[in-house]
This record gives C-alpha cells, sequence and structure tokens, in this order.
C-alpha cells in the first residue's frame, strides 16, 4: 500500500483545499513533514487515520454522540461560520493486486449543519465503487491493518508507551501479534471442523466439552476486550469532558466573565487596600504630630534627657543624704570610726549621683518617666519609616487602580450561564467517573474469570489429547482441532522466539549503554519480562542462600536466574546444592536478573519499546504506510542519531514523520537524506490556518 496524495479542505486549522503530493517512482521512502508545536502536524496523523477508518480510527464501535463531537471539534472554525459547512479528507493510494497496481481515491466528507453527517466515497481507477463494493474494500481495507495493528502503523510517540506498558497490554499485543503473522486464519478453519464435528453423531463428548470450554473462553475473552474498549471509550469522554471543562472556564476568563464570588473577593480587595491606606495615613499623622517636629531638635532633646536624669539623681542622692543623716540612722554611728563610715558612705553617694545640679525642672518621678518615654521614641525614631509606609501607601494605590481596571474589563452578566454551563459538565464528570469505576470492577472480574476459564480449559485440552492418544476417539474434526491449537501454539513460539531474537539485536543497536537490558523473554500470553546479565561472587551468593529461604531466593533472583545457576552447577533444584561448596569457591557466576520496566526513566522506556516495536513489525510481509507523529519523544538527544540510522532507515514501506526541529535537525536530516522522498513545512502565524510549503524543512 502506498499513499500518493493527501488532500484536506476544512479539517482543523487546514482551511479550504490544502494538498500533499508525493507521487514519485523513486525508491526513496521517507517523507518528512516538519512544523513547530501546534502546525498543524498531529491534526494530519489524525486526518489519514480518520480518512482510512472513520470512527473505528478513535476506537468506536459506531458512529456515536463522542465520535460526532470529535469530529465537529476537528472542522475548521472559519468553515463553521457559514453552515451548511463541509469538510472532508482525500487519500490517493495505490494497492497491487497480483498483476499490477489499482489505484484508489479514498474521500470522508463530513457536513455539518444542525446536525452532523459522514459520507464515505471510492473511486477505483477513476470509476466510482458502489455500496456494496465500497463494504467490501472497506473490509479489505481492515485485513491489511486491521484495529489491532492501528498502534503499530499509527506511530505517536507521545502515545505509544501506553499501548505496550499500560494494563492489558499484553493481550493487545498479541491480538496484533497473531493478527501480523496471519494467524487469525487458524480461526476460520477451527470454526469449520467444530461445524463437521457437530454434525457428526458418534462425535465424542469430552471433545464437545472442550469445544464449549473453549467457546465459553473466547466468549469472556470477547467480554473482556469490549469492556477494555469501554474503558478505554470512558478515558477519552473523561478527557474530552476535562478539556470541555477547562475550554469553558478560558473562553469565559477571555471574555472578562468571572464569577460574583470572583467579584465580591475583588471589591473586599479594594476595601481591605483602603483600610490599610487610613491606618498607614493615620500613623504618618501621628508621628507627624507627635515625633517629626521635635527631630528637627534632636540635639536638644537629648540635652533634655541627661538635664532630667542628672535632676533625678540629684533628688535621689539628697535623699539619702538626708536619711542617712536622720536621727533613728545617725544614733548607729555614735563613735569616731563609725562616723567616719557615715562621711565616707555620705561622700560617695554626692560623687555618684551628683549633689550639685541645678534643678530647671523639678519633675516627680511620674513626670520623669512619662517624659523620657516620649523622648526615647523621638531619638530612637527611624526616618527611614516615614519612607517605607509611603511606598506602601503607593503601592497599594497602584493595587487598588489595577482590581479596578479589572472590574471595569470584567462582567458578571453571564455568570450564571457559565456556571449552569459548568455545573452540567461537572456532573457528566461526576458520572463518567462513576461508570468508570463500575467498568474497572467489572474488567477486574472478568480478568479473574478468564484466568480461571484458560486453567479449565487447559485441563480439558489435556483430557482430550490423552483421549486422542488411546485412540479412543475416532472423530478427524477432533483430531484437526486438536492439532490446529497446537499447531498455532508452535507457530506462535516460533514466531515469539523470532521476535525475541530481533530484540536482543534490535536494543544492542539502538541503546548506547552497555549494560542495559541484556535479554527478553515473552510467554505465551505475551507477557514481556527483560533482563540484565550481573556477576555475582561465590561469596555473595552464600550470603544470598544461608540469610533467605528458597522462597525468598527466588523472590530475590528471579526463577531464571535460579535455573541459569542450577544449568550452570547441573542441578535440578536448589536443594541439592551444598551452599558451603561456595564457601571454599572464588567463582563469578553470571546471573540473568529481571529489571522492573517501571524503573526504567522515560528515554529507556522508549527506546525499549522502540526495539519491541521494530521487532514486531518485521515480521510483516505487506508495505504497509507508517505514520509517525512525534518520533523523538521521550528520546535523548545521544540516541537519537542511532534512532534515525537504525530504526527510520530500517522501516520498510512509506514513512511520514511529523516533527518539530527540535526532533528531526539538520543532523539527522543528513543521515536520513538517501532515504528522504519529498520534505514539507507546515506553518501556522496567527493560530489560525495552516500553510503548507513544499520542498522546505526548517533551517535545512
Amino acid at each position: 500500500m502506498k499513499i500518493n496524495k493527501i488532500t484536506l479542505n476544512n479539517f482543523g486549522s487546514y482551511e479550504d483545499v490544502n494538498i500533499l503530493d508525493f507521487n514519485t517512482n523513486t525508491e526513496n521512502n521517507i517523507i518528512l513533514i516538519g512544523g513547530k508545536n501546534g502546525a498543524g502536524k498531529t491534526t494530519l496523523f489524525t486526518a489519514i487515520r480518520l480518512c482510512l477508518y472513520g470512527y473505528m480510527s478513535m476506537g468506536h464501535k459506531n458512529i456515536n454522540g463522542h465520535y460526532t463531537k470529535a469530529i465537529t471539534k476537528l472542522i475548521n472554525n472559519s468553515a463553521k461560520l457559514n453552515k451548511p459547512t463541509t469538510a472532508y479528507v482525500s487519500l490517493e493510494i495505490e494497492l497491487n493486486n497480483g498483476q499490477g497496481v489499482d489505484v484508489y481515491l479514498l474521500t470522508r466528507i463530513w457536513t455539518l449543519s444542525d446536525t452532523l453527517s459522514e459520507k464515505f466515497q471510492i473511486r477505483k481507477n477513476g470509476i466510482d465503487l458502489t455500496a456494496e463494493e465500497i463494504g467490501d474494500f472497506e473490509k479489505y481495507l481492515l485485513s491489511l491493518i486491521p484495529p489491532e495493528l492501528f498502534n503499530l502503523y499509527f506511530f505517536d510517540g507521545e502515545k505509544i508507551a501506553d499501548f505496550f506498558l499500560n494494563d492489558g497490554s499484553n493481550e493487545r499485543i498479541k491480538d496484533a501479534f497473531l493478527t501480523l503473522c496471519g494467524y487469525d486464519t487458524f480461526d476460520i478453519m477451527r470454526k469449520n471442523f467444530k461445524r463437521i464435528s457437530s454434525s457428526n453423531s458418534e462425535s465424542s463428548p469430552i471433545l464437545s466439552e472442550y469445544i464449549q470450554y473453549r467457546d465459553n473462553y473466547f466468549i469472556l475473552k470477547d467480554k473482556w476486550k469490549e469492556l477494555n474498549t469501554s474503558i478505554i471509550e470512558c478515558k477519552t469522554e473523561l478527557d474530552m469532558c476535562n478539556s470541555d471543562i477547562i475550554s469553558l472556564d478560558k473562553n469565559y476568563s477571555q471574555n472578562g466573565g468571572i464569577t460574583q464570588e470572583e467579584w465580591n473577593n475583588k471589591l473586599n480587595c479594594i476595601k481591605e487596600e483602603e483600610r490599610k491606606r487610613e491606618n498607614w495615613n493615620s500613623i504618618l499623622k501621628k508621628w507627624a504630630n507627635d515625633i517629626i517636629p521635635f527631630i528637627m531638635i534632636r540635639p536638644l532633646i537629648s540635652e533634655l534627657r541627661q538635664q532630667i536624669t542628672n535632676e533625678s539623681n540629684n533628688t535621689k542622692c539628697k535623699n539619702f543624704c538626708d536619711v542617712l543623716n536622720s536621727k533613728p540612722i545617725s544614733v548607729l554611728f555614735l563613735n569616731s570610726e563609725d562616723k567616719q563610715l557615715r562621711y565616707r558612705i555620705e561622700e560617695i553617694a554626692k560623687k555618684e549621683f551628683g549633689d550639685n545640679v541645678n534643678s530647671i525642672l523639678d519633675l516627680s518621678l511620674e513626670q520623669s518617666a512619662t517624659l523620657i518615654s516620649v523622648i526615647d521614641k523621638i531619638l530612637q525614631f527611624d526616618d527611614e519609616n516615614v519612607l517605607k509606609c509611603k511606598k506602601s501607601i503607593k503601592k497599594s494605590i497602584s493595587k487598588s487602580a489595577k482590581i479596578r481596571k479589572e472590574l471595569e474589563n470584567s462582567s458578571v452578566s453571564s455568570v450564571q450561564e457559565y456556571m449552569s454551563s459548568k455545573a452540567e459538565l461537572l456532573e457528566t464528570k461526576s458520572n463518567i467517573l462513576s461508570k468508570l469505576n463500575s467498568l474497572e470492577i467489572k474488567f477486574s472480574e472478568l480478568e479473574e474469570k478468564l484466568k480461571i476459564q484458560g486453567a479449565n480449559l487447559s485441563k480439558k485440552q489435556s483430557q482430550l489429547e490423552s483421549e486422542l492418544k488411546k485412540a479412543s476417539i475416532n472423530d478427524i474434526s477432533a483430531k484437526a482441532i486438536i492439532m490446529l491449537d497446537n499447531l498455532q501454539k508452535k507457530l506462535y513460539t516460533k514466531q515469539i522466539r523470532k521476535v525475541e531474537d530481533f530484540f536482543r539485536k534490535e536494543i544492542h543497536t539502538l541503546m548506547r549503554k552497555t549494560k542495559f537490558i541484556d535479554d527478553i523473554e515473552i510467554d505465551e500470553s505475551f507477557n514481556v519480562k527483560i533482563f540484565r546479565i550481573e556477576e555475582f561472587s561465590s561469596s555473595r551468593l552464600f550470603d544470598i542462600f544461608t540469610s533467605n529461604s528458597e522462597e525468598q531466593i527466588v523472590a530475590l533472583l528471579g526463577k531464571k536466574a535460579i535455573n541459569s545457576f542450577l544449568e550452570d552447577e547441573g542441578l535440578s533444584s536448589l536443594g541439592e546444592f551444598n551452599k558451603h561448596k561456595l564457601t571454599k569457591s572464588k567463582k563469578m557466576y553470571k546471573l540473568p536478573l529481571e529489571i522492573d520496566k517501571t524503573s526504567l526513566s522515560n528515554g529507556e522506556k522508549q527506546i525499549f519499546i522502540m526495539s519491541l516495536y521494530h521487532s514486531l513489525v518485521q515480521l510483516c510481509n505487506h508495505d504497509i504506510p507508517f505514520i509517525i507523529d512525534t518520533p523523538f519523544a521521550r528520546i535523548d538527544t545521544e540516541h537519537r542519531n542511532n534512532i534515525s540510522k537504525y530504526f527510520f532507515s530500517k522501516l520498510k514501506g512509506q514513512i511520514f514523520i511529523l516533527s518539530t526541529n527540535e526532533e528531526i535537525n539538520s543532523s539527522h536530516v543528513q543521515i536520513l537524506k538517501e532515504k528522504i522522498l519529498a520534505t514539507y513545512m507546515l506553518e501556522n502565524t496567527d493560530n489560525k490556518r495552516t500553510m503548507i510549503m513544499k520542498n522546505k524543512y526548517f533551517e535545512v
């Protein structure tokens, strides 16, 4: 399959008709499309998926309200101003029919008036196909890229990690893997043998039981898939609802709308600022009356304080001397030595406090204390306080002016409509969350049932195989059904081993770290385990073996490491090993330790995923286009050259790379130049309309 031309009309930011034409006969297969964030790359990515698969590209089972709402959002905003509005995406593709090449023109058209309608048209070699022929072609298209493979060929670097690492990813990848290998044909053959067996009157009861168990298992599995799809749809619905809430808030805010509470808060802020200014002005006024006039005569004020202190001390001295010379006290100093002591005390008091100060103020103790308090306030007053206070008032005035301007540009007239719309959206969100919770509970319960049913099916298959070995069942269809199941398992296991081998080479090619992932193991349910080889000294292993139970040892090292150790020692179980042998040994053991994938950095996860991804798609024999959006999501600069050289250059079929200049830069373009068929630039300068420029890519 090859895409020759893409046409977008009134789709997203692509206003009117926009064409990307790459119909050339060169062997080059990379189409490089550059654009900054918001230029229209993801819109183009979405457009190609939608044109090919319509509602299925968004994970829906049919055209529903969520799909029509999403499409309505994707129709160009300028075009929506005039209704009815028509938008379409068209792809011209080539398909090899085995004898030659057929050219198909696929056009998916949407018409928006009061409601949205969709129409899908196909022209083959210039001739319109009938509705029945279109239906057949859609089935053929789904056989080329079934829904299970959408995420492998429509590669979104930002989301591919979810496809490989989220809950249920192993089942999704297994389904994609089986389809990729063409093993879905086994189901058709199995149904035919089942029909033959059912019509055979001599059919074995145990075969019927096995078929019933198998049917029940796949009924449960289909329900599991439906629930998983419903959960994905529910999460998509939740994302859309959150987006609507954000959009509603943003539009209301941009149009000056605020809530009554916000309006009242702004008025209260103005009042609070006025109160602060009144307080600061009151303080300034008090300072102006009580302190500032005296600041100019601070030296005199200081002298006044000293005078008050001196007079106070002089008064204390006189009072002391009067007490000392009073009769009740003087009788204590009758002899000459005591009198000398009294005179000495008196002299010390006069010298310390002074007795020759001129009493000018003649203040009482209370008056002195009050006046000293006032003087200290004047002397200690910081002149900067006045400036700080004035600055605070100025700042407050500016803040009030800003809030008043906001109020002038704001409106509460549409607040009721806004609050009503938001309440509806929040209620919708609450319902979605409730539905999601219910679905996840059912999903968990069904997953448990599926495990039990799978175990029962395995037992029943063993019983049937045992009966067949005894030749007690002659029904050829029974043998054929078992043979098909076993053959599918063998072929599936063989293909898994191929993927593992591809991966081991791929991971060492893409990852520059020498000690990253050394091995991989994929089981029949496509649970992927990754390992790193680590060296253990005999003394370290001795500590582990002597300090832990066998169960704890397995938990610490993992089954694969234990099996590797036992194989190295030629043993069948840990119980056979004499751990004390390790004390005398100086041997080093290289053991594969499992790596917890959640412990990997985002960049490491992306390298791991791209290696696994490339290993999977190498099994496909069809040349199917790859549409890669955000190619270097989470990939550090160090590994981008490797990805360009060994990943993009090695993919078969057309490769559309949608990139910013921070991802595929000039050095990567040089690496890919021998493979590049065409370059395009997308520009959206006014955030309204995307312009397409051919033969251009950033600074290259």
